[in-house]
């Protein structure tokens, strides 16, 4: 019998996929695991349970038809930063961790998106204005001058943007130069859907345009024109062009770049972008009025291949990222010391990885974006290996984890540089990304509830931006209901932030009571009938049931948190040792002893297989019975007699408090 002594010392690999059970040639092997779930990767490569979500309000419609809300981002300031749920026909805001209300109201405002539509705005966001693009509607801002007062309207677009000139014999005729006129074509030009569209003419050197206000026939429209662009003539000409945002043909993604504001995605157009004048958002002049081309004017450009890249994302960087149906390019001036202009654009096609029609998630140097088949998450960023931009897979080692599909991405920089994702099951995935350190780790996240899933999720700057917050509308299964929560991921438990045991929040969609001492808690109506955990000053108590939103507590209680439990698990890969002996791989063993490297840890048992787990003992003969503060340290677990030729360690923590591993030292011995 051989004896080993190997180290867990990371987990900087993450969850790994089943298809890589037994590959211990791979270094990658011994820094992951076979299952986690409900502990997130910390950047030092340790394992940290996750906080509790913490309950703030349901969603305005919950049920029906026209159900359903989407989160989005707004943030102004580190200290104004709002979470924003779309849902049909309505916008409503949060800050600070709780709902805005006016007048003891919900504060809300009205818009024209419906619930089919949320799920496909595209946005960005410039000072208090965010923009906001969908194929059924002009873009539009919302504008904030205050916590209650926002407003909504369309995009005023001055002078385009256009469509290639005309190269027909086809003329434009106005019937004047200023107000409103008669523009007639000498050929079939126009559609009832192009009502609020451009129109560019030139007479002699002069350029003027309108918009259209009222279709008469394929050959006559009515047009506004503008009053700081008359057209210069009366006469037919050929020199015209028609703007290219119209009913039926309005732009799906939106990003800035070098001070513009582009609009890609199209239905006419699904490969070109539509770039601002520098400075100025929402003018697009081709030319000056006389038609020359200066470098603050607007641009288009249309990507070139060997196939329709129907544009499905873009992001403004050092260059302009611009992610496709079937490859990701790379837009600039070509000069490192001359930014964009309508004379220098340059286009690179890096790769020919597709990406999916999701918005993409900037971290750090890098832009993360969902894969066009929406099992994969690849990373576009600077290889000096290639000298160019290159898209690897972040799920190759774990690809067991996109079924399911990923539908929405957000990045939550600090404390743990972690991608959450949702999976369109309503799984709610994490991805620890930190490059520097060689840390590309996921992990899996069950939230609490009867039939839960994660909807909708967004990450804005926490209370004080002393974190970064993960908000979710979580559906679930409450007293024979389904309802539609708004809740926030709790900030990570640390000692070193003033916590103590008692501020430990390890249950989801949970309150917390704080005050004089009682044993009656109240306002529990959203987990009515459930089984909920309690926290009760620092200590565990046995899960009471919720009757007429309201528990009792065995003893009475200053502070107290109550909500749903849940388990972190992990489930380790076969151990393997490297012994001088060869491969333990496929012989009988066992694991004998285990000595556990904790931080901040309370709850933690440990065992050969997942329904057979023992406490790892904190307490000795001498200490007292009151709450556990929070160990540091090694701590021994004697795992019982089990020989088995799949050499695995299952570790928990199903108590509503802390528990974080840094290393996880192993005694086994082999059969040879």
């Amino acid at each position: 019998m051989a004896e080993s002594s190997p180290i867990l010392t990371n987990f900087t690999s993450g969850e790994l996929s089943p298809r890589l059970n037994g590959r211990i040639d791979m270094e990658k092997y011994y820094n992951g695991a076979s299952s986690i779930d409900n502990f997130q990767v910390l950047m030092h490569g340790g394992l940290q349970k996750r906080s509790g979500t913490r309950y703030i309000a349901p969603i305005k419609t919950q049920t029906g038809s026209n159900s359903g809300a989407r989160l989005i981002p707004f943030v102004f300031s580190k200290t104004q930063a709002y979470i924003l749920e779309f849902g049909h026909n309505y916008i409503r805001f949060f800050k600070d961790e709780g709902q805005i209300t006016s007048g003891g109201s919900v504060y809300e405002i009205s818009t024209t998106y419906t619930a089919a539509q949320i799920s496909e705005i595209e946005y960005v966001q410039s000072a208090d204005v965010l923009y906001l693009v969908h194929d059924n509607h002009k873009p539009r801002k919302l504008s904030r001058t205050g916590h209650t007062s926002w407003s909504i309207s369309d995009v005023d677009f001055f002078d385009g943007p256009y469509d290639a000139a005309n190269t027909s014999s086809t003329t434009l005729t106005p019937s004047g130069t200023s107000g409103s006129v008669t523009v007639t074509a000498s050929s079939s030009v126009f559609v009832a859907n192009d009502v609020g569209r451009s129109v560019r003419i030139k007479h002699s050197s002069t350029w003027g345009f309108g918009i259209i206000t009222a279709f008469g026939s394929a050959t006559s429209v009515t047009v506004a024109v503008n009053a700081d662009r008359n057209y210069g003539g009366t006469g037919a000409v050929t020199d015209w062009r028609l703007g290219t945002f119209y009913t039926g043909n309005f732009p799906t993604k939106i990003t800035f770049f070098e001070e513009r504001l582009f609009y890609a995605g199209t239905t006419q157009q699904p490969s070109t972008v539509f770039g601002s004048m520098s400075a100025d958002f929402d003018k697009f002049s081709p030319t000056s009025v006389d038609g020359s081309v200066n470098d603050d004017n607007g641009l288009s450009f249309t990507l070139v291949s060997d196939q329709v890249n129907q544009i499905t994302g873009m992001y403004g960087g050092k260059f302009l990222h611009i992610f496709t149906k079937n490859g990701a390019f790379n837009m600039s001036s070509g000069s490192a010391t001359q930014g964009i202009t309508p004379t220098t654009v340059q286009v690179t096609n890096e790769t020919n990885d597709g990406a999916a029609d999701k918005k993409v998630s900037p971290a750090s140097k890098s832009v993360l974006f969902i894969g066009k088949n929406k099992k994969r998450l690849r990373e576009f960023a600077y290889n000096i290996d290639y000298d160019s931009f290159t898209t690897p897979d972040m799920t190759v080692l774990s690809e067991h984890v996109g079924f399911g599909g990923f539908e929405e991405c957000s990045f939550a920089n600090y404390p743990n540089n972690i991608l959450w994702v949702r999976r369109g099951d309503g799984v709610l995935l994490g991805f620890t990304y930190y490059r520097d350190q060689d840390v590309t780790a996921w992990h899996r996240h069950t939230i609490a509830g009867t039939n839960a899933k994660v909807k909708s999720i967004a990450v804005i700057p926490g209370v004080d931006d002393a974190f970064d917050t993960l908000y979710l509308i979580i559906e679930r299964t409450i007293n024979s209901a389904t309802t539609q929560y708004v809740e926030f991921l709790e900030e990570d438990y640390r000692v070193d932030d003033g916590l103590t045991k008692d501020d430990q929040f390890f249950v989801d969609s949970g309150l917390t009571y704080s005050g004089s001492s009682t044993s009656t808690l109240t306002g529990l109506n959203h987990l009515e009938g459930q089984t909920v955990a309690v926290l009760n000053n620092g200590a565990v108590e046995a899960n009471k049931t919720v009757s007429s939103g309201a528990i009792t507590l065995t003893n009475a209680t200053t502070k107290c948190h109550v909500g749903l439990p849940f388990t972190a698990e992990l489930e380790s890969v076969n151990v393997e040792p490297k012994s001088q002996y060869g491969t333990t791989q496929g012989k009988r063993g066992r694991i004998d002893k285990v000595i556990f490297r904790l931080f901040e840890t309370v709850g933690l048992k440990a065992g050969p297989a997942s329904s057979s787990v023992d406490v790892v003992p904190f307490r000795t003969t001498t200490s007292t019975m009151s709450a556990t503060e929070p160990k540091t340290g090694d701590y021994t677990f004697l795992m019982p007699a089990t020989y088995t030729t799949e050499n695995k360690l299952y570790v928990k923590s199903d108590t509503a408090q802390a528990c974080t591993i840094s290393a996880i030292m192993i005694q086994m011995s082999t059969y040879s």
